[in-house]
């Protein structure tokens, strides 16, 4: 009984390990187009001075 239950967790474990990815692209994955940099949420990139910059200015 004890190595049956050994058995099914090392399946598990390697199941959720395949499932995340540890073997190469996971299965949610395949077939989707990688996003480029230029689609994701550019309104949120807030370019600026750096703050040391900014002190030293003030002085």
């Amino acid at each position: 009984m004890r190595t049956l239950f050994l058995i099914v967790l090392l399946a598990n474990i390697a199941l959720l390990a395949f499932g995340q990815g540890f073997f190469g692209i996971p299965p949610s994955e395949v077939g989707r187009e990688p996003r480029t940099l230029s689609e994701r949420n550019q309104q949120a990139i807030v370019l600026g001075a750096p703050q040391a910059e900014l002190r030293q200015a003030a002085r």
